[in-house]
């Protein structure tokens, strides 16, 4: 999970976090990375390099939400 306080938002501090994940998956010889993004971090993570492979609607505490399950190759 990714969350940066609305106080620091568009600062690049979540582009720098994905940024450190990513640098050191590649060093430990991950192949991909995955998300379960939300409607608003979609976009991010589409910026970022990653696709939607599937859409979902979990429900939580009886209130169906939408998210999206996404992946980056790193290879």
């Amino acid at each position: 999970m990714m969350f940066v306080s609305p106080r620091h938002q568009r600062r690049g501090v979540a582009r720098q976090l994905l940024a450190h994940v990513e640098a050191h998956a590649r060093s430990e010889g991950t192949p991909a990375l995955s998300a379960e993004a939300s409607l608003t971090a979609r976009p991010f993570f589409e910026r970022a390099g990653f696709t939607v492979e599937a859409e979902q609607h979990p429900v939580k505490a009886g209130v169906e939400l939408t998210n999206y399950k996404m992946r980056k190759e790193l290879s």
